[in-house]
């Protein structure tokens, strides 16, 4: 079952967390403003995206990151020696994002836009200062919600650093509860443009059909899969609750490459397969259909990293 819009209203409110809704309580995008600006979707007035009560209640700590669900707004790379989850020797979600204060800059009724300065530090110690922003706005057709956002980050830093001192490209991760009855959908493809970045490897949970890849969502284990710019797209289906969900993004513009998001050591090289899509499956529950933006050749003071991410919501 579904959350209703006004529980997550509630709990927003009962947490002190601000918060603005786009479209309306009905079909629309609620933005916790104080959550670490994460994107909430509402289709007939109930969440379809995972929220986890104990993120509005709470704070995350060094020692325990709380998920809140929802749409997350994240830097890649994750792992690495450039990487930002690494600043401390372990892997914790810099608390620059989850104590980041977003702020309405733009509002209409149907689009918004939001920002928040969020400073990074990667494995190396490098500081790396950022404006991060979210477009969103919302188009609505019988039974479907077309979500495009545009996300960037603005580099605010002085010094212009090269591929090999930093690497900074957005990632956009929404997130759903699963089951037996989810599944993840790719379009066809071939088999060497679908690759696992954690062991051990989801080969039994992956079935080609004449349609396209089945990936089952009820696992035992973690997994997540990096997808080539070969494959167009991905689509969560949760066919118990008749819902379902795609995303796809706009090709990167000139001078922006994909890069290797994975989580990883951060004593390794940032040097594995680039990715544009990629797809998280946790045993706990919950999976994340997610799409990655591009680095800079360089990154020079006020330059700009986009991804523009098109998510379509539909109940069947």
């Amino acid at each position: 079952v579904f959350m209703k819009v006004i529980d997550l209203v509630l709990l927003l409110e009962r947490g002190k967390r601000r918060y603005e809704l786009v479209g309306t309580q009905q079909h629309g995008t609620l933005i916790a403003l104080d959550v670490e600006g994460r994107l909430f979707s509402v289709l007939d007035g109930e969440v379809v995206n995972r929220v986890n009560p104990e993120a509005f209640r709470g704070f995350s700590t060094r020692s325990a990151y709380l998920n809140p669900g929802g749409d997350g707004f994240w830097p890649a790379p994750e792992g690495s020696r450039l990487g930002y989850e690494y600043s401390t020797g372990s892997w914790r979600v810099p608390p620059s994002l989850t104590n980041a204060r977003w702020q309405v800059i733009e509002k209409s009724e149907n689009s918004l836009l939001a920002a928040a300065e969020v400073d990074l530090i990667n494995s190396e110690g490098r500081g790396i200062p950022c404006l991060f922003s979210r477009r969103i706005s919302l188009e609505f057709q019988a039974g479907s919600m077309l979500q495009k956002v545009t996300e960037s980050i603005r580099y605010l830093g002085r010094e212009t650093l090269s591929k090999d001192q930093a690497l900074l490209a957005p990632w956009s991760l929404c997130q759903f509860d699963c089951d037996a009855d989810c599944q993840l959908l790719l379009p066809p493809c071939p088999a060497s443009e679908i690759w696992d970045l954690y062991t051990p490897e989801s080969n039994c949970h992956r079935n080609l059909t004449p349609d396209g890849w089945q990936v089952a969502m009820k696992t035992d284990f973690r997994f997540q899969l990096g997808l080539s710019d070969k494959v167009s797209g991905l689509e969560f289906c949760d066919k118990r609750r008749h819902f379902r969900v795609q995303r796809t993004a706009v090709a990167l513009a000139e001078g922006f490459s994909y890069i290797d998001i994975a989580d990883q050591n951060p004593a390794n090289e940032p040097n594995g397969r680039p990715v544009r899509f990629s797809a998280y499956c946790d045993p706990s529950g919950f999976m994340e259909i997610e799409a990655a933006g591009g680095t800079p050749t360089l990154l020079t003071p006020d330059c700009v990293s986009e991804l523009q991410v098109r998510t379509t919501f539909a109940k069947s």
